[in-house]
């Protein structure tokens, strides 16, 4: 299965005690599924691999892979400090069906272009799925360059790919224009959610966004509609889109706002947290129902 278009990097739910709900996220990935998204990422940022256990993230991944059933492609989100441990998480989700895998650089260090490419190097000559690199130096601390991220793709041909959560977009026009150049069949994913129609139309291959986890009609509509040439409704639709973005002022840990949206829209049990995350903004639950209201009011998004 290929990757393109509009893939949630999904949240990860707990009930309310801080422990991994699979039932409920079963529930919350049939709702994303009804709305036509072209695939999910699990355990990515949002899906909150950091707060989980190596042996969590392979009983989730497990799970929800069987649950989405060839529904759609499915990323997997391999990010550790440990190599060892990235390649583990890998080949685990290649055991168990993924269609691909998505791989942050080595965090806590700051490594040199030598050492970041030898990073991914030894990751793809360890696996037969594609391998997408994960580009996020808000987290990382530093950034992919353009130069690395080339000289990957035109030495492995299973590095299949880039999601850029950056938000220099030149950075993301320099990438397209120049791998794409030696690699055609490389792909761009934007992360940003006003990244996802400029992005798109200087040929990005589809977004990985933030909103897309909670209102994912939002982003299919839009991509959908620059893809048909509409682009009276693609603007309509980038707008809705950075109104939504507010969501990512309601606390530091996006994904905690993000799973109040989730729960709030489609689920009728609480959202649940882990510490120490289970402390947030006093009036959370206020402000996304706010954004959710005027969303629905104002854009007509139910």
């Amino acid at each position: 299965m290929s990757f393109r278009g509009v893939i949630p990097p999904v949240v990860t739910l707990f009930d309310e005690a801080g422990n991994l709900d699979l039932a409920l996220n079963k529930r919350y990935i049939d709702e994303l599924l009804s709305r036509r998204v072209d695939g999910l990422l699990l355990m990515g940022s949002s899906g909150e691999f950091s707060s989980l256990t190596v042996e969590e993230r392979k009983l989730y991944v497990r799970e929800m892979i069987k649950h989405i059933n060839g529904r759609v492609p499915v990323m997997v989100g391999v990010g550790h400090s440990a190599l060892k441990e990235v390649i583990e998480l890998t080949h685990y989700a290649g055991e168990h069906g993924a269609d691909g895998v998505l791989a942050v650089s080595p965090y806590y260090w700051e490594l040199s272009e030598e050492q970041l490419y030898r990073f991914y190097s030894i990751l793809a000559s360890e696996t037969s799925l594609p391998v997408f690199l994960y580009n996020i130096p808000m987290l990382t601390g530093q950034t992919l360059s353009v130069e690395l991220i080339q000289k990957l793709a035109e030495n492995h041909p299973n590095i299949a790919g880039v999601k850029e959560t950056i938000g220099d977009f030149g950075h993301i026009r320099q990438v397209i224009a120049s791998v794409k150049k030696v690699r055609p069949d490389f792909l761009v994913f934007s992360a940003f959610d006003d990244h996802l129609l400029p992005a798109q139309m200087i040929g990005a291959d589809g977004s990985i966004n933030g909103t897309a986890v909670f209102i994912p009609e939002v982003s299919v509509a839009l991509f959908n509609a620059y893809q048909r040439g509409e682009l009276h409704e693609a603007e309509l639709q980038h707008r809705r889109l950075s109104k939504l973005m507010d969501i990512y002022s309601f606390g530091p840990a996006f994904f905690t706002a993000m799973k109040e949206a989730v729960h709030q829209r489609w689920l009728s049990e609480p959202a649940g947290h882990r510490a120490p995350f289970d402390v947030y903004l006093a009036d959370l639950s206020e402000k996304v129902a706010g954004l959710l209201q005027t969303i629905s009011e104002k854009e007509g998004v139910e």
